[in-house]
């Protein structure tokens, strides 16, 4: 291995990838947002507060700490685009919902994402993407797996 181009092999070169597009949607998020007084963490929690769920569900599945979900959600609720509600199984837990303020600028961002991926779409594939997608899920089922074998170990 050398030092400067980091390891060879299929793995560490699919993370690095991942890592690398990952940066570049959160930049491009950044600009999708801004305009709209938001930014790329503020619209990950609006995007999944669509379907109410828990803060410690967001951060699960955005791989976040609890805590900093948590902040983002309280600032978006002072700001009136989310709303904490009772969890109807779970006395100890609320879930966080988008007010209809919230819905709104969720389209917002949503119709400004849509114009610029339409200015990149003709650059790549459809067929491709969805083939990408259908990968990067496999990857993620397998690594759920993993940890959740992990978890279950003494």
């Amino acid at each position: 291995m050398d030092d400067r181009d980091g390891p060879e092999d299929a793995w560490s070169g699919f993370a690095m990838a991942v890592f690398h597009i990952n940066g570049l949607i959160n930049r491009a998020g950044e600009s999708i947002a801004e305009p709209l007084g938001q930014s790329a963490a503020r619209w990950h929690v609006l995007g999944r507060a669509f379907q109410p769920q828990t803060v410690a569900q967001m951060a699960t599945e955005m791989g976040h700490a609890r805590q900093s979900v948590q902040r983002v959600a309280d600032v978006l609720e002072r700001e009136g685009l989310v709303a904490y509600r009772p969890h109807p199984t779970d006395r100890r837990t609320k879930l966080v919902e988008l007010t209809p303020r919230g819905l709104e600028v969720l389209g917002q961002i949503y119709e400004r994402q849509q114009a610029w991926f339409g200015d990149i779409a003709p650059r790549l594939s459809e067929a491709g993407l969805r083939e990408l997608t259908a990968s990067l899920t496999e990857v993620s089922r397998v690594i759920a797996s993993s940890l959740s074998n992990e978890d279950q170990e003494p």
